[in-house]
Formats: C-alpha cells, structure tokens, sequence
C-alpha cells in the first residue's frame, strides 16, 4: 500500500530559499488534498535581546515587561510570516486551489531550539510527513545536510523529505 500524506507538517526558517521546500509541499498537498501546517521556530526573543543589549532585560523590566518584550515580537513575525506565506503563494501557485490553502494554513510559531520544537510538534502532531529545507555546510555543500535538518532526521519516527535549498548569491 502507498504511503498517503493527509496531514503534513512544513518547518520553515522563511529565508528566501525556503520556497523551494514550499513548492514541494504545495505539490504533495495538492496531490494529496492534504492539510498542511507551517512551522517557524524563533530563538527566545527575550534571551536574544539580552545578548544584544548585553544585560537581563527580565532583571531590568521585571517579569510583566519581559512579557510584553516577547509578545511584541511574536505578533510582529506573526504578521511578517502570514503575509510572506501569502505572497509566495500568489506568486508561485498556479493553482487557485493551492495558494488558497496556503493562505489559510495553520501557522505555529514556537520558541526554542528548532530542531527540539520541531521533533515536539511533529511527535504531537499526529503528522504523516516533515518538509523542511536544509543548507549543507563546509566544503561538501551536497552531501552534508544543516544541523537542524540532521538532528530531526535523526530522531523522528515520520518519513522527512529534505529539500536542498540553493545559497543566496
């Protein structure tokens, strides 16, 4: 029996290559009439301030402007991430029917260590398959998959489909 994808998790870092790993998702869902969910992990914005401020903001504002600090953040790639969603789905998808379910995916944005989060959502999920893509590093761009894509690869118990996303000029 071959494997059916209803319901198919994308991990996405939304850099400008990541649309060649949402091209393969449009197909599989459209092939599929699969749901589709898009993941972006983002660093902890309140531990990723500190470092850039170089103190504790949650020292410093207390715990309530810690919050406020981390949820301005959220909305903000929240907002970025649903209009750049949109707008590689109206300008990549021929098909109408595609770019409206990328319009009205599940988006989730987590925060964390991205291959963790995505090995959590995809274990809690109940999803029948990974799409990210990857970067090799060093020399052997081709054969050495991004750390992240090889950690998940590594522990999860859903087939993963890695796409090799092109460098930036």
């Amino acid at each position: 029996m071959l494997p059916q994808y209803r319901k198919i998790l994308y991990a996405t870092d939304l850099s400008a290559t990541a649309r060649q790993a949402l091209r393969h998702v449009a197909a599989l869902e459209e092939r599929f009439d699969a749901v589709v969910t898009v993941l972006h992990v983002l660093p902890d914005p309140l531990e990723l301030f500190s470092e850039q401020a170089g103190i504790d903001l949650e020292q410093a504002f207390g715990e309530d402007g810690a919050h406020w600090i981390s949820q301005g953040e959220y909305v903000n790639v929240d907002k970025a991430m649903r209009q750049r969603l949109e707008a590689m789905a109206a300008e990549d998808f021929s098909s109408e029917r595609s770019a409206r379910h990328f319009a009205e995916a599940e988006i989730k944005i987590i925060t964390g260590n991205p291959a963790e989060q995505i090995l959590q959502e995809a274990e809690k999920g109940g999803y029948d398959l990974l799409v990210m893509g990857t970067h090799g590093h060093g020399r052997l761009l081709g054969l050495v998959l991004g750390s992240v894509a090889q950690q998940t690869i590594k522990n999860t118990k859903i087939p993963v489909l890695v796409v090799p996303l092109p460098e930036l000029p």
